[in-house]
């Protein structure tokens, strides 16, 4: 109850003034934040909280987002950058991408940072091109199909990226065991399926040897058994995207253990799967992809858990963490570069946890402008024994 009221008391902070200025300055850079609260909704007509002391969880992640926002603005202004940040609530009346093209007057922002997906994203990156201003997709995972927009930088990696480098991982530290990919019968799982065929198709035959095996979804353990070998090694690659799918896989892999040596190779969508922490997998390899990485024991993670304790009793999530570093991070590139920030995209005098990576992406071979920046940087992470470790 402590930690929803404090929220509420940072979300009614948030109505009253969307803006955090540093004074006394000859130039203040001036950045945009979008971000999903759904403050309309959460408040009556009156101002009136509608969910007593809960916070409903479609709220949650864009609120986590502003609460790494907010702990980034107050370590910035400590930093004595000269800054005004002005945040927008995307679900929220006075955020609305399109009301806020004709009435803010976004022409005097240096930089837009977004936690958005969808139309908003592509709103976004549309207004970014018409402004030539830098536009940040902080936790989008996808380019909308964007093309000739060299002001779009895209931070949370694209599928493809993921699977390129689950791929490249697999062949280099684990080809020479028995390998099968899982998967559903269905249109999405073939994206993964034919991103593998392709990577692993040469002029000269297979790099490596895999068997593709298709499987329901209520799928058990007795289904995997068949094509596993008691005598190597079993490396079982998921092929869904599916989070409900993922989880069975390990609970079903972890049934077999006694009679099987097993290591999973999960998708990025593991990230949100917490079950995979469970004491029951403690003995089940478990490996996969991520953007993100964060070893929760470095002196910074340790003292911005403290401080975000301290805010809202409780511990800060992964969208907390992404919040502070993409507005830090960036918001530190636009004070030192200032209109040539797209240039020096890799400065990491300012990293904090992430490797960022990023790198032009050309659809065409004759494009003499980017169509859009992308992190490449993909990390290979393993949960076990309740750690999380790096393994690329």
């Amino acid at each position: 109850m402590k930690k929803a009221s404090l929220v509420l008391s940072m979300v009614i902070s948030l109505i009253a003034s969307h803006s955090f200025a540093q004074e006394d300055s000859s130039k203040i850079h001036r950045i945009a934040i979008f971000v999903p609260l759904y403050l309309d909704s959460a408040f009556d007509a009156s101002g009136g909280y509608r969910f007593d002391k809960t916070i409903p969880r479609y709220i949650s992640p864009g609120l986590e987002f502003y609460q790494g926002v907010y702990c980034a603005l107050d370590s910035l202004e400590k930093d004595g950058l000269r800054l005004e940040i002005k945040v927008f609530d995307t679900r929220g009346s006075e955020g609305n991408i399109s009301r806020v093209v004709q009435e803010e007057g976004l022409d005097s922002f240096q930089l837009i940072i977004g936690s958005v997906s969808g139309v908003e994203y592509l709103q976004l990156a549309s207004l970014a091109k018409q402004k030539n201003i830098p536009f940040i997709s902080a936790t989008y995972p996808n380019d909308g199909g964007l093309t000739g927009n060299p002001f779009v930088v895209i931070v949370n990696s694209k599928l493809n990226t993921h699977l390129q480098t689950i791929y490249n991982f697999v062949l280099r530290n684990l080809s020479t065991h028995n390998m099968i990919l899982v998967r559903r019968n269905n249109v999405q799982d073939d994206r993964v399926t034919d991103v593998f065929k392709s990577l692993n198709t040469t002029s000269t035959g297979n790099l490596m040897n895999y068997q593709t095996v298709t499987l329901k979804d209520d799928f058990t353990g007795n289904d995997l058994a068949p094509y596993l070998d008691s005598l190597r090694e079993n490396i079982i690659i998921c092929g869904s995207l599916d989070e409900n799918f993922g989880k069975t896989l390990c609970e079903e892999s972890a049934t077999l253990l006694n009679n099987y040596q097993l290591t999973l190779v999960g998708m990025p969508t593991w990230d949100n799967i917490k079950e995979v922490l469970k004491p029951e997998y403690k003995n089940l390899p478990i490996i996969y992809s991520s953007s993100f990485f964060n070893p929760g024991q470095d002196a910074w993670s340790t003292q911005f858990t403290k401080t975000y304790g301290k805010m809202t009793y409780s511990r800060p999530t992964d969208m907390a963490y992404k919040g502070y570093e993409v507005t830090y991070y960036f918001s530190r590139l636009l004070a030192k570069y200032d209109s040539s920030l797209l240039s020096n995209l890799n400065d990491r005098s300012f990293r904090l946890l992430t490797e960022y990576d990023f790198k032009p992406i050309f659809w065409s071979k004759t494009s003499t402008a980017p169509d859009y920046y992308e992190n490449r940087r993909v990390y290979m992470v393993t949960r076990i024994n309740g750690m999380l470790l790096r393994v690329n």
